[in-house]
């Protein structure tokens, strides 16, 4: 009897997993919301749009960018954090998770818990830019202005705990004044009018402003120079360390979103990463089309994570 049940329960194991694969065989069966968590115009949201049509011709389903902008993404995170794991409601996530988990206090939702990495979609580095009109013509010269100016110093910045932002200001011996904003696009009108001193954003975001002479780029974070601004040094040649990070786009969904309707998800990413005029519409914008399918992905996810915990550790970077 003790066999036979194990069998019957088996069986009805099997039976389940059949059904449970039929019933995610027509997914997806209505629209699919994108949460951008940041404000339109930024580099998040200039990537998800590009991805979005595509995955939506892909998918043969419209994919709906919704932007809930705030707290430097944690709102429209913690919106798809707590949504239905049901593979309708996806995030765009981006660096951002790395360095709010290691730097910020009492979040509302866990980055390693609370989502379901899915596959990446982009990457690029970040950028130091400077307004066109800046004295600063490379960063020895801004930094030498900053410390001979210091009740005139400030940047941009969208999220206090970005560690970028807060190492630049230390490992330079510079204290400029840092200016929050919801978004790369709210930023960048105070930087072209000379009202912020710099800004560190992706590449993404300035890369026009800086080959039509609206900005100037003085360094780029990474090991490597950008192919987009192959004249411009990284920070460890201009003599800035501790920044060889660089910025990243992916897709998540809910934690616990049925395994069929992520890789049917990851897959679709994956052709639509490859297609030329997707590839050559994100170089347009400063980014690098640089998939990952939801394995490799999630780890990747996961030394990023234990990469910025690991920089706020030893800097001890804190938003106060």
């Amino acid at each position: 009897m003790h066999l036979r049940s194990i069998r019957v329960a088996l069986a009805a194991l099997v039976l389940w997993g059949g059904a449970a694969g039929c019933a995610w065989a027509d997914y997806p069966d209505k629209p699919i919301r994108l949460i951008v968590p940041y404000a339109a115009g930024g580099g998040v949201d200039n990537i998800s749009r590009v991805v979005a049509a595509e995955l939506g011709t892909r998918l043969k389903q419209s994919v709906v960018i919704e932007n809930r902008g705030g707290a430097n993404g944690n709102i429209g995170t913690e919106y798809v954090a707590r949504a239905a794991p049901d593979g309708y409601t996806l995030l765009m996530g981006a660096t951002y998770l790395g360095f709010n988990r290691a730097t910020m206090a009492n979040l509302p939702y866990d980055a390693a818990k609370d989502l379901q990495p899915v596959a990446r979609t982009g990457r690029a580095p970040f950028v130091l830019v400077v307004p066109a009109n800046s004295p600063a013509h490379d960063v020895a010269g801004l930094v030498a202005w900053m410390k001979a100016n210091p009740d005139k110093s400030s940047y941009g910045a969208v999220g206090a705990g970005a560690p970028t932002n807060l190492l630049f200001p230390q490992n330079t011996g510079t204290k400029p004044v840092q200016v929050l904003y919801k978004g790369g696009s709210a930023a960048l009108p105070d930087l072209l009018a000379g009202r912020l001193t710099f800004m560190i954003p992706t590449a993404s975001e300035v890369v026009p402003l800086v080959e039509n002479g609206k900005l100037r780029a003085l360094a780029v974070t990474g090991s490597e120079r950008f192919h987009r601004l192959p004249d411009v040094p990284t920070m460890g040649e201009a003599g800035v360390p501790n920044l060889e990070r660089t910025g990243w786009w992916g897709v998540f969904a809910p934690a616990g979103t049925p395994q069929p309707a992520v890789k049917k998800l990851s897959d679709a990413i994956q052709a639509v990463m490859a297609q030329p005029n997707v590839i050559e519409a994100l170089d347009k914008l400063g980014i690098e089309a640089a998939p990952q399918p939801t394995q490799a992905f999630a780890a990747f996810y996961q030394d990023e994570l234990k990469a910025y915990a690991d920089v706020a550790r030893q800097f001890n970077l804190k938003v106060e």
